[in-house]
């Protein structure tokens, strides 16, 4: 595949994505996708939750990367879950539909348009909430960032939508990988914060750790299968 216009566009990805994250002075224009990342994980739990029946109130982002949904009812096992695993989901996708300049493109549009219409949505009832700040941060980042998408998607080039799309697939699952291991440690204490493995440790009464595992295992998994199936298909 490398030898292929979007094989080396997606290595040229692979390196800009490793250079935010690895080279210090660079680390600043990779916060962007720190705040993608949130944004996709907080509206996976707050999509399961519609999906399974339940409400999705509203969402907020913290400028530290954190962040909170705030759902009611639904399956309570698959909302708290749906954070990471739909993280890595995301990632998953993007990858698969990047082998083509088409499909990135109607990948980008699709996710832009929907990161949009969904902070809009479930991002300004936040402003009403004790968590000003923050939910004016979840409404602005996600329009700004979807609507750059969304950009991307009608204007660019075909090369261009394939290195903007892999760039934040490799983003997000460095982000995503660097959460997934932060929890495990956080898991690993006494006394364990509110993270979503301890909600699914409250639920289940199985430890906080064997779910921070289990779901970085499966992102893990999901991610290589993606990449595998995506970059042999283009041999």
């Amino acid at each position: 595949m490398s030898q292929s216009p979007v094989g080396k566009t997606v290595l040229a990805a692979a390196l800009v994505a490793a250079l935010l994250e690895w080279v210090p002075w660079l680390h600043w224009p990779a916060y962007p996708f720190r705040l993608l990342l949130t944004l996709v994980h907080e509206l996976s739990h707050g999509v399961m939750a519609l999906v399974t029946g339940g409400h999705f109130r509203n969402f907020v982002v913290f400028a530290d990367g954190s962040g909170l949904a705030y759902t009611a009812g639904g399956w309570r096992w698959a909302v708290i879950a749906a954070g990471y695993l739909g993280a890595a989901a995301f990632g998953a996708v993007l990858i698969l539909l990047g082998r083509h300049p088409r499909s990135s493109r109607w990948a980008l549009g699709v996710v832009g348009v929907s990161m949009v219409l969904l902070s809009l949505r479930y991002g300004v009832p936040s402003l009403l909430t004790e968590h000003v700040l923050a939910g004016l941060l979840a409404l602005v980042t996600g329009c700004l960032l979807g609507g750059a998408l969304l950009w991307v998607a009608l204007k660019a080039g075909g090369m261009a939508t394939v290195f903007t799309l892999h760039l934040v697939a490799f983003m997000g699952a460095i982000t995503a990988t660097q959460d997934l291991l932060t929890l495990i440690g956080l898991s690993s204490h006494a006394t364990v914060l509110a993270t979503d493995a301890r909600s699914m440790a409250d639920l289940t009464g199985l430890p906080a750790m064997f779910w921070a595992i289990l779901w970085a295992f499966f992102s893990a998994l999901v991610m290589v299968l993606a990449a595998r199936f995506a970059w042999r298909s283009r041999r």
